[in-house]
């Protein structure tokens, strides 16, 4: 009876470890318009604080500046919503092509872990930085969202994702964020390339590595 059980226990490890790696079906379309959204975020708060909608620009002729509550008010107010349409864009996709591909899409046990450990990483960061916008340096903050993205992608990749190359966005991240980090005032120019770009060039990638063959 015992070995009958452990068998059964056994059993239910392995449904729970495919279905984990099952919980996001990945699309090309869904990392270039997460990246689409990123840019976009860049550029408003890029205009907001330095007058221009080039974050390179803006830091070049305004290197160091630190940011009215106005400002500090802006930076967060669209890196939430930022976050939030990325998110809804990433679920919706890996719906959609769920149901291309016959195959349920749904909160179970190994999704719901899954995402536990993305957003405690994800909101452990965003309690982080809250002390440099509180203290009104802001500019750090797109180096702290940057290495804790990261940190959350290299954390979730191996179990959420059949595509390996998810990893290295993270590692990617994590350097970028530091870069920010050492050199703030190029914040928002790294935090660009970081969400923007590399998610928009690993779209790219994918759609036609795996997408354009179906």
């Amino acid at each position: 009876m015992k070995e009958q059980e452990i068998k059964e226990t056994l059993s239910d490890i392995k449904d729970l470890m495919e279905r984990s790696q099952k919980v996001v079906f990945l699309d090309g379309a869904a990392g270039i318009v997460v990246g689409l959204w990123a840019l976009l975020g860049a550029a408003v708060v890029s205009f907001w604080v330095y007058g221009s909608l080039n974050p390179l620009w803006g830091a070049w002729i305004n290197p160091v500046r630190h940011a009215d509550w106005a400002s500090i008010f802006i930076v967060a107010g669209v890196c939430a919503v930022v976050f939030c349409a990325a998110f809804k864009t990433v679920w919706d996709m890996s719906k959609r092509r769920a149901r291309r591909e016959s195959l349920e899409f749904k909160l179970d046990a190994g999704s719901r872990h899954l995402l536990g450990k993305f957003f405690t990483v994800m909101v452990v960061g965003g309690l982080v930085c809250l002390t440099p916008l509180m203290n009104g340096l802001w500019n750090m903050v797109p180096g702290i969202m940057l290495v804790f993205y990261g940190l959350a992608m290299v954390v979730i990749s191996p179990i959420a994702f059949k595509v390996s190359v998810t990893q290295y966005i993270g590692y990617a991240d994590i350097a970028l964020g530091i870069a920010a980090l050492a050199f703030a005032p190029w914040g928002i120019m790294l935090w660009a390339i970081g969400f923007g770009i590399i998610h928009i060039v690993w779209g790219i990638w994918f759609h036609i590595r795996f997408d354009g063959k179906k």
